[in-house]
């Protein structure tokens, strides 16, 4: 199993490239991070020079997938974040779809969401990286309470009819259990929709032990599954979070 380590829920008190440095001290291979246009991407691919390390994931700049009018901004934002992908040797973006947009049905949203995936095929296909879409919660995180997408089998069930191998789903336990419960059972049926998989206590957000999840049990049926992307730890720690990061990378980190 490749294990990442999101820079900017992990050390909210560190730049990326100080994170960078201390994960690699530890013996740590590769993070993830949230926005890419407030960062020196350069001073990044230097520092993976020097240390190996792998970036597993980028999320696209936030525009809405599923309001029609924004689809050439939509097209523009894929596209700078494959490019920056394309700098830093990275293969997964994560994309979030965007707000309701008021006045229209969910049939009507959920169209133009499909249009927009569709849309973005050869972008993707041109930088050969996968786009994600991401369900979020929209019961515990007010600030997401208007998000389109709030369930990984809507997700599932578009990514399934796109049919496409660069367009998946990020399937983050944290916002799964808290909409849709049997987190397990879910990824299980699905795992080949999957493009990336991240991971947080429930509820709270902090510390894998620190929650309802038995991720024991559910990381090690991750290793037994069909799935060679990464699982990314995304939460925000209540402790210090380098013992704990240097412990799941010892037990569930194969390479």
């Amino acid at each position: 199993m490749k294990l990442s380590f999101n820079t900017e829920t992990l050390f909210k008190n560190k730049s990326i490239y100080e994170a960078i440095k201390l994960l690699h001290e530890h013996g740590i291979a590769a993070v993830e991070f949230w926005s890419w246009h407030d960062k020196d991407l350069k001073h990044i691919r230097r520092l993976q020079q020097e240390t190996g390390m792998e970036v597993a994931s980028i999320v696209v700049t936030p525009e809405s997938l599923v309001d029609p009018s924004r689809r050439s901004a939509l097209l523009d934002a894929v596209k700078g974040t494959a490019e920056a992908c394309r700098e830093l040797g990275c293969r997964r973006m994560v994309q979030t779809v965007g707000s309701v947009v008021p006045g229209r049905s969910r049939e009507e949203m959920k169209a133009a969401l499909i249009e927009g995936l569709e849309a973005c095929v050869p972008v993707l296909e041109e930088y050969e990286v996968i786009s994600a879409i991401e369900p979020l919660n929209t019961v515990i995180d007010k600030e997401l309470s208007d998000i389109y997408l709030n369930t990984s089998e809507e997700a599932f069930s578009i990514a399934a009819h796109i049919g496409h191998p660069l367009v998946k789903v990020c399937y983050d336990m944290y916002h799964v259990q808290i909409m849709e419960g049997n987190v397990l059972t879910r990824l299980q049926n699905n795992i080949h929709l999957v493009g990336h998989i991240q991971a947080a206590g429930v509820p709270g957000r902090h510390e894998l032990y620190m929650g309802e999840l038995n991720y024991d049990y559910i990381l090690d049926a991750i290793k037994q599954m069909d799935y060679d992307g990464f699982v990314g730890m995304e939460y925000f720690p209540v402790h210090d979070p380098i013992y704990d990061l240097q412990q799941l990378h010892s037990k569930y980190y194969t390479g």
